[in-house]
């Protein structure tokens, strides 16, 4: 019998997430274990066996597998990636020091920045160079790079990051450096910044090209590791090399174990970019095209904007301060989770995050040896979880020592209550969820009360009420399975791969030909790769863009470019200033022009699977579905009246009918989250399995 399921897994810093889909009955299963920070692979298969189990299927069923990590974002988080140099040309030695001269906190004073991942002493030069145009000036001295090569040896270097000026139009002397490096130096991993990208600015450039060097090691230990626990009969799925696992990619596409390991920068907050993707599809089945999602797991909460149903891409993205010139989905991610640290600073003032608990220890109710109160301990406090509950099924929760910690460390050095100190916990992590959403909408044009609020992650659907009311978003839509919707987004997504290349020339210069011959080349590679991933013509489809600016501009905007259309060129200004005018609300139509580059996005389309509609049912819920009662402290800044402690029905998910209605105070428990429906607030059951709520203002 031909296998049916198509799988995946999202590993968090605190829980894995897995998904099993029946592609015949449409069945969804979930699970959620506990991360294995040792050893990440043994939870994905963990996971990945628990939902197929629920289904009577093992690995032998299994036809697709996806998957999202935080592998290469916790490497640079924790700098425990490869000892890695840098060779460039001669005389820009401290590109990477000098960068953009900018500071992550503009009026701190005590800032520290993060150590480099390169330090200066493994940073080497060769002379050689090309000019803006591409022609060689000064040959490769393939000396310099031999004897660089020898020192690296001698300092046990384990990754090379080789980027040279202007290589971006004339690739030759970064192909022969890697040749010469790769001879020297054959186990090391040697990354070029022309395989990466071919756009100018280096020190974008540099510090993307380092980055990728930097964690080709360990993705390489890391995905091999992976590859054979699926692969074992006892620990894993017993799977066979047929059965190939997709990686999620950080622009919300997917790409294959070779191409994860060749590139691994893309793998950078892959997990976040499957839920914005899920996030997305599943909006758009309740008729809903522009939402904010907000994905709040363990250590992290992340947030961006959708409108029009399509994620908003940038070229360029930073972690712990180091700059990646690539595109990904625009995601604010703030250490605001389920797992960040309440705590009192200096000024006496309660804060919450950035630090996180994380997975092991985790918070003190985890019942694993946590001693610092967390978001955790006070939802809990609090009543927005039931103490006798089994979270994701399996882990025991520990309310005393919840409550121990919160009275110890919060409530008596403030003086308050204990109910107060845990609602004040929430408070400060709600303003902060609010300041992060604000950053991706009403600071780049965005009015929040234009879009719905759609929170998932294992915390997100307790946090939806409150964090839309002071936002004054009127409707929250809570997803089916919002704690594993991250993994559900590796099911959806399609293969991907991004293609921009620099030409920087005034637009009235640039003429179609010329842009379709650059075009049709980048095409080309579009097609060799989507060829390689064994994608079929017919599921080949090709985005086109053009970058452009006004003159005296060092910023670009990406504009579509429909060459359906006979005369196409002539139409991009006036997409240019729409866009403009959209984006920053002012455009000079008669200014001129300047083409900065092209883009080419290949897409392999997949079938996406058909998510099953749940009945219909009644106005009111059948009475299987009422669990029971408990009470549920609602904190302040609400209707009065309701302040303190409530009485408040309990719904079990799985027997809600789609037209059901529900209002608040109640609360709405699964498996993978629990959703508080806050006093005032409206929630009726749509027909995709989302919960539609509206927020009393």
């Amino acid at each position: 019998m031909t296998p049916q399921f198509r799988v995946s897994s999202d590993v968090g810093g605190t829980f894995t997430d897995s998904v099993a889909y029946n592609a015949r009955t449409h069945r969804i299963t979930v699970s959620k274990v506990p991360t294995t920070p040792l050893n990440r692979a043994l939870g994905t298969a963990a996971g990945l066996k628990k939902a197929l189990a629920i289904q009577n299927a093992d690995g032998s069923d299994v036809a697709y597998i996806g998957h999202g990590m935080t592998t290469a974002t916790n490497a640079v988080i924790q700098r425990n990636g490869a000892r890695t140099a840098f060779l460039t040309t001669e005389g820009f030695r401290d590109i990477l020091e000098i960068g953009r001269q900018n500071r992550p906190t503009l009026f701190d004073i005590d800032i520290v920045r993060p150590t480099e991942l390169v330090p200066r002493s493994l940073s080497f030069t060769a002379e050689g160079r090309l000019d803006a145009s591409g022609a060689e000036l000064v040959p490769l001295n393939e000396s310099d790079v031999r004897e660089a090569a020898r020192r690296m040896i001698e300092e046990g270097v384990e990754a090379v990051a080789v980027l040279f000026l202007h290589s971006y139009v004339n690739p030759s002397h970064e192909r022969r450096a890697r040749e010469i490096l790769s001879e020297m130096m054959p186990k090391a991993a040697i990354c070029i910044s022309t395989d990466l990208m071919s756009e100018f600015r280096e020190y974008e450039r540099a510090s993307t090209t380092v980055l990728n060097a930097y964690l080709r090691p360990v993705m390489e230990l890391y995905l091999e590791s992976l590859a054979t626990v699926l692969r074992d009969p006892a620990q894993g799925l017993g799977l066979g090399k047929e059965q190939e696992v997709m990686v999620m990619d950080a622009a919300g596409g997917l790409m294959n174990l070779i191409s994860a390991r060749e590139k691994p920068v893309h793998t950078v907050l892959s997990g976040p970019a499957g839920g914005v993707v899920a996030a997305a599809h599943i909006s758009q089945m309740s008729g809903v095209s522009d939402i904010i999602t907000m994905d709040i797991g363990g250590t992290s909460t992340d947030i961006s904007l959708i409108r029009d149903g399509e994620p908003q891409i940038t070229r360029s993205a930073t972690l712990q301060t180091v700059p990646i010139q690539m595109p990904v989905i625009d995601i604010n991610a703030i250490g605001a989770g389920g797992g960040s640290i309440a705590w009192i600073d200096d000024g006496g003032a309660l804060r919450v995050g950035p630090f996180s608990a994380e997975a092991i220890p985790g918070p003190v109710c985890y019942g694993k040896g946590g001693d610092r109160p967390t978001v955790s301990d006070a939802n809990l406090v609090l009543g927005r979880f039931d103490a006798q509950s089994r979270l994701g099924g399996d882990m025991a929760l520990d309310i005393e020592g919840a409550r121990r910690v919160i009275q110890r460390d919060i409530a008596e050095p403030l003086g308050v209550s204990l109910e107060e100190a845990a609602a004040g916990i929430l408070r400060v992590a709600h303003a902060n969820i609010v300041r992060g959403i604000r950053v991706v909408s009403v600071e780049r044009g965005h009015d929040p009360r234009d879009f719905a609020l759609v929170p998932f992650g294992g915390a997100g659907p307790m946090h939806g009420s409150p964090v839309a009311r002071e936002l004054s978003i009127r409707k929250v839509i809570v997803p089916p399975d919002p704690g594993t919707l991250s993994a559900l987004g590796q099911l959806i997504s399609d293969l991907r791969h991004d293609l921009i290349e620099t030409h920087v020339a005034p637009f009235a210069d640039f003429d179609q030909a010329r842009a379709e011959e650059v075009i049709g080349k980048m095409r080309d590679r579009g097609v060799a790769l989507l060829t390689r991933d064994g994608i079929p013509q017919d599921r080949q489809d090709m985005q086109i863009a053009a970058d452009l600016r006004y003159r005296g501009q060092s910023f670009a905007l990406t504009v579509p470019c429909n060459m359906a259309l006979e005369n196409w060129w002539d139409g991009l200004p006036r997409g240019f200033n729409d866009l403009h005018q959209d984006r920053f609300g002012h455009a000079d139509r008669t200014a001129p022009l300047e083409v900065v580059g092209f883009s080419v996005t290949a897409f392999g389309r997949i079938d996406k699977p058909q998510l099953p509609e749940i009945p219909q049912g009644g106005y009111a819920p059948q009475a299987e579905a009422l669990t029971g009662t408990r009470q549920i402290y609602i904190e302040g800044d609400f209707d009065s009246a309701a302040v303190g402690w409530v009485e408040a029905p309990v719904y079990d998910r799985g027997l809600l009918l789609a037209g059901n209605r529900i209002d608040g105070p109640a609360a709405i428990v699964e498996i993978s989250a629990t959703t508080i429906i806050y006093p005032g607030d409206v929630l009726t059951v749509d027909a995709s399995g989302s919960l539609i709520m509206e927020v009393a203002q």
